[in-house]
C-alpha cells in the first residue's frame, strides 16, 4: 500500500510550458483522505516552488535544490551549506570555462554574474525567482549561506564542463546532470534520494510504501528509495533503465493518470 509519493517537477510533474496538470489541487485532497503524504522533490529552490504551489506550499512536503534544503510542515528548515572556501573554487574554475554560467544558489536568494548572454537570462527565469545579477567578482563577497551551486552551459559542453567539475570536486562534493544545460553540485551525500529516506523515517513508511517519479539523473537517487519507482516516458534510456516502471510522458500528465490508476482513484472520486 502506497503512503507516500514523491515526484520531481520539471519534466515531470510540470508540462512543458512548467504549468502544474489540471487537477492537481483536487488529486492532493484524494491523497489526503487515503492518509497518503505527497513530497515535491526538486532541483529549484525554494521560493520557484512558492511560486508554483501558492497557498498550499505550506502543507507539502519539499525537497528543495536537490535535497540541499528541505522542508516539513510544522518543523524548521534543514539545509547543508558548503563552505565559502569552495564556492569561491568553483567560480575560479569557471573563469577557466567562458562559456559556463555559475548560479549560487543561498538560504536567501540567488546570484549569478551580470555579464551572463541574453540566452541564459532566459534560461534562467524557467527556473528561477527571486535572483540577482551582479558583477563577478562580487560573487566572492555573497554572505548568504550557499546550498547549491548550480552550473548552465548553453553551448553543448554540459559533459565536458561536468567531467572537469567530477575531477576537481567529485571526491568531497555531490555533482549531478539535472537537466539538458543544467548541472548541480551539494555537499557530499546530499541528493533527492537521502532527502527522501529521512522523510520516511520521519513518517516511518517504508520503501515499499513509496512511489517516486523523475526524469533526470537528479532523480536516480530517489528510485533507489521506492518500490514503485517510475521513469517517464520520455526520459533517456539510461534513467528508464534505473527505475522498475515507466510512466506516460509528462506531457500526457503521466503522474496523476499513474497514481490514480494504481491507487484506483476513480473518475468519481476525482470529480467529486
Amino acid at each position: 500500500m502506497v503512503k507516500l509519493i514523491a515526484a520531481d517537477m520539471d519534466g515531470t510533474l510540470l508540462d512543458d510550458q512548467k504549468r502544474l496538470p489540471n487537477g492537481f489541487p483536487k488529486l492532493l485532497e484524494c491523497l489526503a483522505k487515503r492518509g497518503v503524504a505527497f513530497a515535491v522533490a526538486s532541483g529549484r529552490s525554494y521560493p520557484a516552488l512558492q511560486m508554483l504551489f501558492g497557498k498550499k506550499t505550506e502543507e507539502l512536503l519539499l525537497i528543495c535544490d536537490n535535497g540541499a534544503h528541505v522542508r516539513i510542515p510544522g518543523k524548521a528548515p534543514v539545509y547543508q551549506c558548503m563552505p565559502f572556501s569552495v564556492v569561491h573554487a568553483v567560480l575560479d574554475l569557471c573563469q577557466k570555462l567562458p562559456s559556463v554560467v555559475p548560479v549560487l544558489c543561498g538560504v536567501d536568494g540567488i546570484y549569478y554574474p551580470k555579464a551572463a548572454k541574453s540566452q541564459f537570462e532566459q534560461e534562467i527565469t524557467n527556473f528561477y525567482v527571486q535572483f540577482s545579477a551582479i558583477p563577478y567578482a562580487e560573487l566572492y563577497t555573497v554572505t548568504d549561506p550557499i546550498i547549491k551551486i548550480a552550473l548552465c552551459a548553453m553551448d553543448g559542453s554540459l559533459e565536458q564542463v561536468y567531467t572537469a567539475l567530477q575531477e576537481s570536486f567529485g571526491a568531497e562534493y555531490e555533482v549531478v546532470i539535472s537537466g539538458d544545460v543544467w548541472m548541480d553540485m551539494m555537499c557530499k551525500q546530499v541528493s533527492k534520494g537521502n532527502a527522501l529516506s529521512d522523510i520516511q523515517s520521519l513518517l516511518q513508511v517504508s520503501p515499499a510504501e513509496t512511489m517516486a517519479f523523475g526524469d533526470y539523473q537528479n532523480d536516480i537517487s530517489m528510485f533507489a528509495k521506492a518500490d514503485y519507482s517510475y521513469a517517464m516516458g520520455q526520459a533517456s534510456d539510461f534513467v528508464k533503465q534505473q527505475a522498475r516502471f515507466v510512466a506516460p510522458p509528462n506531457t500526457e500528465n503521466g503522474v496523476v493518470r499513474t497514481i490514480c490508476e494504481v491507487l484506483q482513484i476513480t473518475e468519481k472520486e476525482f470529480m467529486q
